[in-house]
């Protein structure tokens, strides 16, 4: 199974080396940070609920979290995650 595991080490280490100054990231970086996130999570998610979920119901739970993130998000960034993916799919 191939994973991001080297990847996120070597990012969360550059993340805590970096920590506390402020870094000019851009709607760009948000939305490949929230994919890696993501993808991350619905592993994980999948592991806990295999035998308690059905696939239609994980299906339901993870795209409600994600609704919810991206509506934190744009609450907090005013960054609307949707615009941005649908933009990169024409």
């Amino acid at each position: 199974m191939k994973t991001f595991k080297n990847q996120l080490d070597e990012l969360a280490d550059f993340a805590l080396e970096i920590n506390g100054i402020k870094n000019d990231y851009t709607q760009e970086d948000l939305s490949n940070a929230t994919l890696v996130f993501m993808e991350v999570l619905s592993s994980l998610m999948f592991d806990h609920y295999i035998h308690k979920l059905t696939e239609d119901q994980m299906i339901d739970l993870f795209t409600e979290f994600g609704l919810s993130m991206r509506q934190s998000i744009l609450l907090s960034t005013g960054i609307d995650l949707h615009k941005i993916f649908t933009q990169e799919e024409k």
